[in-house]
């Protein structure tokens, strides 16, 4: 078929159009922030990557909210270890008590299950628990008698089994939901294992804050030091951001820090004396706009790497009220990015073939 110039200039720009509008975009998971409690402070907080806090809810003085987790609507659920309550917090700011614990229980972390259960480490209780969204509370696994335990964190594998962080005991179990308990990882004495996270590849990232380590354990019991902190800084929390890397909370140093799996460590935000003693990646339907200040510092270090296996194992084998608070909110929705790509492919496309119709009706 032959072409006038024309024509052959027309076809060449409507392939080049078509081939960039359907070049693959990179598309990028973005942290909206770090939504962090701040026990001394009583105050539940956002930290944008960028170092600006913003404050998202107020407690009353003494309420000393400690671990937070949050739900496929947004919600932050909250373990007010001051006041022996489990608490959500919704993203226009009104809070509701879920579940009020004995006197003296100090539930300290939670963790939601694919059911949508609540799972809380009981560290005085030396309970792991299970609290149902209508406020049953069900015992999944009783330290007491069993190990020194002090359950301080809990993860969720991909099979349902609770990944737990023992601090007194120092020692990374294994408990499945039929309360059959399992050592992963006998720390050291004295290393105190407050947290623990996963990542993609199914190896447990715990913070030991007795050690000031960020350690990564492998299912099989392999342990690999990431990160040695400054003496006193006291690794409390961590989770996996988006990209990969592990979001700390440094309580004694009442830091955030951000550290890649190779070791290197930025700080995100500096705490004014705020005691921050958990960390949760924030979705963007769970945002809200209150007071806020903004500081960013940043602090990069290497990693000191090291590598000791062991492993041994063991096996053994509830009230509710509501209340409310609210502050001001509002949610900031993600945009559209890849709808709106779609929507100018299509318009280039079309009005390329219209040009290029237009101009072939008429030299034809």
């Amino acid at each position: 078929m032959n072409l006038s110039p024309r024509k052959r200039t027309l076809a060449l720009a409507l392939l080049l159009t078509s081939s960039f509008v359907f070049l693959p975009a990179a598309v990028h998971a973005q942290t909206v922030g770090y939504a962090v409690t701040e026990s001394g402070g009583d105050t539940l907080s956002l930290v944008t990557p960028g170092g600006a806090r913003t404050v998202l809810y107020h407690f009353h003085f003494g309420t000393a909210p400690f671990g937070v987790a949050v739900d496929t609507s947004g919600n932050y659920i909250v373990v007010e270890h001051g006041t022996n309550v489990l608490s959500k917090i919704s993203p226009s700011g009104v809070r509701t008590i879920l579940y009020r614990f004995s006197s003296d229980t100090e539930p300290q972390r939670v963790a939601i299950d694919s059911a949508g259960n609540y799972i809380i480490c009981e560290l005085s209780a030396n309970v792991l628990s299970k609290v149902t969204q209508a406020g049953t509370r069900t015992e999944i696994y009783n330290f007491v008698g069993v190990a020194a335990g002090a359950p301080a964190g809990v993860a969720i594998d991909s099979e349902g089994n609770y990944i737990v962080a023992e601090h007194d005991s120092n020692v990374l179990s294994k408990i499945t939901p039929s309360g059959v308990r399992t050592v992963i990882y006998n720390f050291s004495s004295g290393d105190g294992p407050s947290d623990v996270t996963i990542d993609a590849q199914g190896n447990y990232i715990v913070a030991e804050n007795s050690a000031n380590v960020l350690s990564r354990i492998t299912p099989t019991g392999v342990r690999t030091i990431v990160y040695q902190f400054s003496p006193n800084s006291g690794p409390h929390s961590v989770k996996v951001d988006p990209d990969g890397s592990y979001i700390v909370v440094e309580e004694s140093g009442s830091v955030i820090s951000k550290i890649t799996p190779a070791g290197v460590r930025t700080v995100i935000y500096q705490f004014p004396f705020d005691d921050p003693t958990d960390v949760v990646i924030a979705p963007a339907q769970s945002i809200q706009t209150t007071t806020s200040t903004v500081t960013s510092s940043s602090n990069t270090q290497t990693a000191l790497a090291s590598t000791s296996p062991s492993s041994s194992s063991s096996t053994s084998t509830s009230g509710t009220s509501s209340a409310s608070a609210t502050t001001g909110g509002g949610g900031i929705p993600e945009f559209p990015f890849q709808a709106m790509a779609a929507t100018i492919s299509a318009i280039f496309v079309t009005s390329s073939y219209l040009i290029v119709r237009r101009f072939t009706r008429r030299d034809g």
